[in-house]
């Protein structure tokens, strides 16, 4: 029988943890690590959490963020438990789940073994030990608690944003410049509008998860018209296995862009080359931009073919998913309104496509930056590292400063952002002064380079394995 995954007090914390997992020690039998690994399938999954195993297999079914809890099967889940459910009360979940006590920690090959990056084993209790001060850190510091004024700000500087274009349009709508001034400014609009909505749906704003959502329906599906609730489907598994080419789940969704992108040869192993449309790929390298240029509008087909899917990919509520189809009709409603103020039907087409086409390379330039031409892992690879190490050798910073913080939303500090995802964004420089010394110390790399150096490793990525092939 599936277990009950009502909701409980939503101000809940990791001392709610530390007192549940404390209270079941001794009412299970002992579970050895290679037993662990032997429950790694979809229909077999165990897990561990400090110490404590739990079978999910049942409750990958009904588990709120889909089966993304397969991506910890057979394996350690300490980390991503507390990465997904900061303010919450999942813990209480666990004790219908409990198995029993782990004999060893598995977070790593072996004691003494060095990661495949060559660096200090995962299992030196120093390591484990510092991983869980820096969270501890960032609570003393109170970096997780949200300011409201921070975000009423950003709020305000959204809305001024499109007020701005629709004036231009309205005011100067008949003529090319303001037709263009008018696009810009609303492709900006939807690009910041994707970094608020990404906080509020990351929950980092709100303790409450209800009044996140239903900011991310107002930002997410009425102003931006991507529905939040595919985005997130898709998001937390990429946060969960970021680079990743094959996980129980499927692996990290945002590299599986073949053919139209190629992000590592990892991907088309035991591929038929002859299969592969080989002009397109070996000139990926130049269509990056086109391409990026066309992201909005596909995100923008896939948000309404999501609202069809069956309950069981949806996984959210019925209250949500009518409130999310409303807010995608009042979006193309107004987008469409909006548009009517153009002079003429080629000013028309021009400001649909420019808008359009803007909002997509305006996030596309971020979020490719945050993890292309990084690292690109298999499963096999991940086994051998540890959740902390996974995102910072997946993640790439951006080079901090005014223009690149707010052009960016936040997502400069991507890496930041992959380990602590319920982080307020403005907490985060903070957590980079306390996570750099930390990747000093273990001897891992952790790179940060400016906007446009990103791109151009991300062109020569593309660039070369176009040669490859």
């Amino acid at each position: 029988m599936a277990p009950d995954i009502r909701r409980f007090n939503p101000d809940a914390d990791d001392e709610g943890l530390a007192d549940l997992t404390g209270s079941l020690r001794g009412h299970g039998r002992t579970v050895e690590a290679a037993e662990l690994r032997k429950h790694a399938s979809r229909a077999d999954a165990w897990i561990s959490i400090r110490g404590k195993v739990y079978d999910v297999s049942a409750f990958s079914a009904v588990h709120p963020g889909g089966d993304i809890v397969l991506t910890a099967a057979g394996k350690d889940a300490t980390d991503v438990f507390a990465a997904f459910h900061q303010n919450t009360d999942s813990y209480k979940l666990l004790p219908g789940l409990y198995v029993g006590e782990l004999v060893e920690d598995v977070k790593a090959p072996g004691a003494g073994v060095a990661a495949i990056d060559g660096t200090t084993s995962v299992r030196s209790p120093e390591y484990l030990a510092d991983v869980v001060g820096m969270r501890q850190e960032l609570q003393r510091q109170r970096l997780f608690d949200s300011s409201k004024p921070f975000y009423v700000y950003k709020v305000l500087f959204n809305l001024s944003l499109l007020v701005t274009s629709v004036a231009l349009l309205r005011s100067f709508g008949s003529t090319l410049g303001g037709v263009v001034a008018s696009a810009l400014v609303l492709a900006l609009f939807w690009q910041q509008c994707g970094w608020l909505a990404h906080d509020f749906l990351h929950h980092q704003v709100f303790r409450n998860r209800a009044l996140g959502n239903a900011a991310g329906i107002l930002i997410g599906n009425i102003w931006q018209g991507f529905s939040v609730s595919w985005w997130k489907t898709k998001h937390n598994h990429h946060h969960a296995v970021p680079n990743v080419v094959d996980a129980l789940s499927g692996g990290d969704p945002d590299i599986h862009t073949t053919p139209v992108l190629l992000w590592s040869e990892k991907l088309i192993e035991g591929e038929d080359f002859a299969s592969l449309p080989r002009w397109l790929m070996r000139n990926q390298w130049f269509l990056y931009w086109p391409i990026l240029c066309m992201a909005r509008t596909s995100w923008v087909i896939q948000s309404l073919l999501f609202q069809a899917e069956p309950d069981s990919v949806y996984c959210s509520t019925k209250r949500m998913r009518y409130a999310e189809a409303a807010g995608l009709v009042m979006h193309h409603v107004g987008f469409l309104a909006l548009s009517s103020y153009a002079g003429s039907w080629p000013l028309w087409l021009l400001f649909c496509t420019l808008s359009q086409g803007l909002g997509g390379l305006l996030i596309g330039v971020v979020f490719t930056v945050g993890h292309n031409a990084m690292e690109v892992l298999n499963d096999v690879d991940v086994s051998a590292t540890d959740f902390v190490r996974l995102q910072v050798r997946t993640t790439r910073d951006v080079t901090p400063g005014l223009f690149n913080d707010w052009f960016t939303g936040g997502l400069g500090y991507q890496v930041e952002h992959h380990i602590w995802p319920t982080l307020p964004r403005h907490s985060l420089p903070a957590a980079a002064r306390i996570l750099r010394p930390f990747c000093a110390k273990y001897g891992i790399r952790y790179t940060c380079e400016g906007l446009v150096e990103g791109n151009v490793a991300v062109c020569r990525l593309l660039a070369d394995l176009g040669r490859n092939l």
